[in-house]
């Protein structure tokens, strides 16, 4: 049987790896980046290369030709509700789940977040049965782009990562340093890139075929226990934080 080709939108941090693995496992990758010099790296690993760039109006780029003979896609393309709320993550995802929709594609697996869920005093405990219940501004608009993208296409695997670590990639760069850090006892919600990996292989295997996935890997320390820990490892300024504030948090489970 031949190997399935596997598209990945956005082949960053996360996307690049994934691709480089998918290479070796047998499968045929094709990429998307934004900017020209990245279609080297893509060579490089073996990856077929498109530039692609979506906005808000428009795609840039060859989407029709990226999405040719694709089985499986998986997007990765981060919201940017951070330094622009206003922007309409799931118009720009529309604009790609319309070419999708008259292509070929077997499967999609769709890159979300942990955010959709409510932080909360009591510590609420979400697996892949909660429903999301966010009042933020950026859960609100990933949670619905999820349902869009799972609307416009039926076979679609949304999968909500906790916070990503690997490599030299940590929080704790963030925090060193910083005074006032809140919630020093809520759980951290961690998860390596290798351990997304793998979940995605299983996921294009069959091994994996529910509509949501959670990816978790990390235990679920207390926030300053880890951060002061990692700051050790990382040899750098530990943060301080906030011990009389009022605490919220989440714990993200699965069921896999």
């Amino acid at each position: 049987m031949n190997k399935k080709t596997i598209g990945i939108l956005g082949c960053g941090w996360l996307g690049l790896e994934l691709g480089k693995k998918l290479i070796q496992d047998g499968f045929t990758v094709k990429g998307t980046v934004r900017h020209n010099d990245k279609l080297a790296q893509l060579k490089e690993a073996g990856i077929d290369g498109y530039l692609l760039d979506l906005k808000e109006d428009k795609l840039y780029g060859d989407i029709a030709d990226f999405l040719n003979n694709i089985d499986v896609l998986f997007i990765n393309i981060p919201p940017g509700l951070r330094k622009n709320p206003d922007s309409n993550f799931a118009q720009r995802m529309k604009l790609i789940m319309t070419f999708v929709n008259t292509a070929n594609v077997e499967k999609v697996v769709f890159v979300s977040s942990t955010s959709v869920f409510e932080d909360a005093q009591d510590i609420p405990v979400y697996n892949e049965n909660s429903i999301p219940n966010s009042s933020s501004n950026n859960g609100k608009k990933i949670y619905e782009t999820e349902l869009l993208v799972r609307d416009i296409f039926t076979n679609t695997v949304i999968l909500r990562p906790c916070g990503l670590i690997g490599g030299t990639r940590n929080p704790i760069k963030m925090l060193t340093g910083r005074a006032g850090v809140k919630n020093p006892n809520a759980p951290v919600n961690l998860v390596t890139r290798e351990h997304v990996i793998q979940i995605v292989q299983r996921i294009i295997s069959g091994d994996i075929n529910t509509p949501v996935v959670h990816a978790i890997s990390e235990s679920h320390d207390f926030r300053k226990s880890y951060y002061l820990k990692k700051a050790t490892e990382f040899n750098l300024d530990p943060p301080q934080f906030e011990e009389n504030r009022i605490m919220v948090g989440k714990r993200i489970e699965s069921i896999f």
